[in-house]
């Protein structure tokens, strides 16, 4: 503190650069798209901008299609979060634990889906569903599931869990990756210790594993829900937030609002509802989610 204090201008030298970047690219945005909620933006209206008060709040909170928005949003994302991080942590403590030979070949192999473009990855989806010649439909016709091609994406449910395990499978090499890199941090004495007082693989996992990674994989979760709820590729091409409404997530609905409907607005008002929201996740997680250090 007292370098930065003798060093002042040096120091601003050097931070100055990045808030910069951080005041132009994030704060002003989200200043402005509050700002915007409480106007009646639009580019189809001509003049200045009128103050509207809570008038676009109210309009958005008595409507459905934001409520199934939300609440498509949050299913999708728990679910596919929840699955992401289950199964990459598991492949990552068998990478750890379990494989020997070949684990940095298919590490590496199993990473390269984490940086595939999203819309590579719709493309894909949208071929393995397809009800003509979709990989999906053909195995469920041979095991006997249905009789006749099904298109799930023209079924509220089906449509959905399309769009989950899309996001499950698109995020499960990046939260394999945190996860073992949180597994490297694990004290070798400390399981060997457990180890030599009779402690099985599961009951160490359980007490000292998990334990000592969950704060990573917490984070790492956090930035993946984050990350989803921004997402719209899947949706947009696949099923336009269909059918009736059973795939309308927030970043889509959103979208429409402001460059179908031309309602800045409006569009505005969803964006500053949904940071809220997804602030407040944030401060659920880490305030009752993250282990505290000892003594703070």
């Amino acid at each position: 503190m007292y370098q930065i204090k003798r060093d002042f201008l040096f120091f601003l030298a050097l931070v100055s650069p990045a808030i910069l970047i951080v005041g132009v690219l994030i704060i002003y945005p989200v200043i402005n798209g509050v700002y915007l909620s409480f106007t009646d933006a639009s580019p189809l209206r001509r003049g200045a901008l009128n103050f509207v008060g809570l008038e676009n709040y109210t309009f958005l909170l008595e409507d459905n299609v934001f409520y199934a928005s939300a609440f498509n949003t949050s299913y999708i994302v728990f679910i596919s979060s929840a699955l992401a991080i289950i199964i990459g942590f598991m492949m990552a403590l068998l990478l750890h634990f379990g494989i020997k030979r070949g684990a940095t070949v298919l590490r590496s192999l199993v990473f390269q889906i984490w940086v595939v473009p999203w819309i590579c990855i719709t493309l894909l989806w949208g071929w393995l569903f397809d009800t003509d010649y979709g990989l999906v439909n053909s195995l469920f016709t041979w095991v006997g599931l249905t009789e006749t091609n099904m298109d799930l994406l023209f079924d509220q449910t089906g449509a959905k869990w399309v769009i989950i395990a899309g996001f499950t499978w698109r995020s499960i090499p990046f939260l394999m990756v945190i996860a073992l890199a949180a597994l490297q941090s694990v004290s070798k004495e400390v399981l060997e210790a457990a180890t030599l007082d009779g402690a099985r693989f599961f009951s160490r996992l359980w007490h000292i594993i998990i334990p000592m990674v969950r704060n990573v994989l917490l984070v790492a979760l956090l930035l993946d829900s984050v990350r989803f709820f921004q997402e719209m590729t899947m949706p947009l091409v696949l099923t336009q937030g269909g059918p009736s409404n059973a795939t309308m997530v927030l970043s889509l609905f959103t979208y429409k609002l402001a460059f179908e409907n031309w309602d800045f607005a409006l569009a505005s008002t969803a964006g500053t509802l949904w940071l809220v929201f997804l602030m407040l996740i944030a401060w659920l997680l880490l305030k009752f989610g993250m282990k505290k250090e000892y003594g703070k």
